[in-house]
């Protein structure tokens, strides 16, 4: 029971970075208030997002095949801490003015992004360890629900401690948007607190024996692929999906910055309401999952996020549904007075609701597929599969984004691999692989 409780506390520590950091606070603060332009401050994003997923998928790979050939996720998992809460707290420099640290910056966001993403493909590998037998659906379901719920509350502790206060808690300065760059250490400690008890139960002891070396037999299960074709469609399916999914999370939010001019407390409210969807949606996906199977879960929740994603496409000031005009806003109307804003929250509602299960029933689907064997390897190659279109989705929103100067770019950049993503899932068997 411990040690399920203390994976699940492992997402509620971790999700904060990707809830305050990558999604709802910091990248909306520097695309829009720390570089000072939103379409280019976007396309930064989409480029150091393109050099981070690069990055996670190789390193991702080598952990997971290194967990299997020599064990101590312990280990791992506290090595891999180190450099992501140093990044973390870094982010603090990202004043406005400073736009000689533009690049630093970047540089911050990249290493704590690829350090959180291969602790995350580590801390995967003990997913079928530590679940009941018959309960993947349901820990992962569960966990991943603590996660959004954990994310939840760091919002809402940024927002009454930070934002709302004409004071804001620790004496900080709204002038220099010191409520936004907070979020980096917070994330950090964050982090330190509920991620301590996966350190305390991970085993820690040695591989299989006789290993042939973690590279050597990772290269031998990627050449079975073709071989394969259920694990092969599967990774297609988990990259696509996986990426699309990354992409309308995190581009939603600076979406909402460029285009309604959102400040910390809408943009925290907007997070609170996103988080929270995601942690019903994930909790209830997680016996759907084991109720319908992962692959209806996914495709149920894929469905759900593209109409979303249009919907979000479909909405601006002035204009809902792309052909009724509305009034925008008068100056003073208040929280999300304007019809277009009210209307990118319901949409948003929605993709809440659907990104928490999908991601809860894809890391249970991978579980379910992979032999017992070889869980660290195929989780690491999971890892790989969802990053090694995370660097192109990114890329080409930061491109489309750069050649068009509109920000709504990208919402047909990530409806294209969530379409795709689907199809190759629609192939894919809930039973394991052979």
């Amino acid at each position: 029971m411990f040690r399920r409780i203390a994976f699940a506390l492992f997402d509620w520590g971790q999700h904060a970075y990707w809830v305050l950091v990558t999604t709802f606070i910091f990248t909306p603060y520097f695309a829009a208030g720390f570089v000072g332009d939103a379409a280019r401050g976007q396309a930064l994003l989409g480029f150091g997002g393109a050099v981070a997923g690069v990055f996670a998928a190789f390193c991702s790979v080598f952990a997971g095949a290194g967990v299997d050939a020599w064990g101590r996720q312990r280990r791992w998992l506290l090595l891999l801490s180190i450099p992501f809460v140093a990044a973390c707290c870094g982010l603090w420099i990202a004043a406005p003015g400073k736009g000689e640290l533009i690049l630093p910056v970047v540089a911050l966001m990249i290493v704590a992004n690829v350090t959180a993403e291969v602790t995350a493909a580590v801390a995967n590998t003990l997913l079928p360890v530590f679940a009941k037998p018959g309960g993947v659906g349901k820990l992962s379901g569960l966990s991943a629900g603590a996660g959004y719920i954990g994310g939840l509350v760091a919002l809402l502790l940024v927002l009454f401690a930070f934002a709302l206060p004409a004071h804001p808690l620790l004496g900080l300065d709204k002038a220099l948007h010191e409520p936004d760059r907070i979020v980096g250490p917070l994330a950090a400690v964050w982090f330190l607190a509920f991620g301590l008890p996966l350190l305390i139960v991970a085993p820690d002891g040695p591989g299989r024996a006789g290993s042939r070396g973690a590279l050597t037999e990772l290269w031998a299960l990627v050449k079975t692929l073709p071989s394969r074709p259920t694990m092969l469609r599967f990774m297609v399916g988990r990259m696509l999906v996986g990426d699309g999914v990354t992409a309308i999370v995190t581009f939603g939010g600076v979406l909402a910055a460029g285009m309604f001019h959102w400040t910390t407390i809408q943009l925290g409210i907007y997070g609170i309401l996103m988080a929270g969807c995601a942690g019903v949606g994930a909790a209830v996906g997680g016996f759907l999952d084991d109720a319908l199977g992962p692959r209806r879960t996914v495709l149920i929740s894929v469905a759900v996020l593209l109409v979303g994603a249009v919907g979000l496409a479909s909405v601006g000031p002035d204009r809902l549904l792309f052909l009724i005009p509305v009034v925008p806003p008068p100056e003073g109307a208040g929280l999300f007075g304007g019809a277009g804003e009210r209307t990118f929250l319901a949409f948003s509602t929605g993709i809440g609701l659907a990104y928490g299960p999908v991601q809860a029933a894809m890391r249970s689907w991978m579980a379910r597929l992979a032999p017992p064997e070889e869980t660290g390897r195929w989780f690491g190659l999971y890892a790989l599969s969802g990053k090694a279109t995370t660097f192109l989705a990114p890329l080409l929103i930061g491109v489309a984004t750069a050649a068009t100067l509109q920000q709504k770019a990208a919402i047909p950049v990530i409806a294209l691999f969530l379409a795709a993503g689907a199809l190759a899932f629609a192939r894919v068997s809930d039973r394991p692989a052979a």
